[in-house]
């Protein structure tokens, strides 16, 4: 009954962050569980530093609060806690399994599309230059 009270009081103080948000995301952001999870995650890959530890978090409540596309969290967590991209990968397909697979619903309202599987980066085929016709025929 406490986190439904607290959970009311802090959509009356912040209307603008949450009046989008369903309840149950709103819970798994204030819910001390999931800063344990996102640190455990962080430590298990290698990330030991505090403060990148910290951005991770922040940017994986980005995600939950629908600012920053799922698709995206690895490649920006890449860029902001300056980890390579398969440690990146390894933190965000953890994150989907033990985080975002809870609330797989609600993130698919929120962004009117699914949560990635594994990411993956592919690379996309190269078309062929299209034929020149103002060219001249050299004989």
């Amino acid at each position: 009954m406490d986190e439904k009270i607290e959970l009311q009081k802090l959509k009356e103080e912040y209307p603008d962050v949450f009046k989008n948000i369903p309840d149950d995301i709103a819970k798994i952001i204030l819910s001390d569980e999931t800063s344990l999870k996102i640190s455990g995650i962080c430590l298990k890959n290698g990330v030991k530093d505090e403060v990148k530890i910290e951005k991770a978090s922040y940017l994986i409540t980005l995600t939950l609060l629908g600012k920053l596309p799922a698709e995206e969290l690895n490649m920006v967590m890449e860029k902001e806690l300056g980890i390579s991209q398969d440690v990146a990968r390894k933190i965000q397909n953890e994150i989907n399994q033990d985080i975002f697979l809870q609330i797989k619903d609600s993130l698919k309202k929120l962004y009117k599309k699914g949560l990635p599987k594994e990411t993956i980066v592919e690379e996309k085929p190269k078309r062929p230059p299209p034929k020149d016709v103002y060219r001249e025929p050299v004989e």
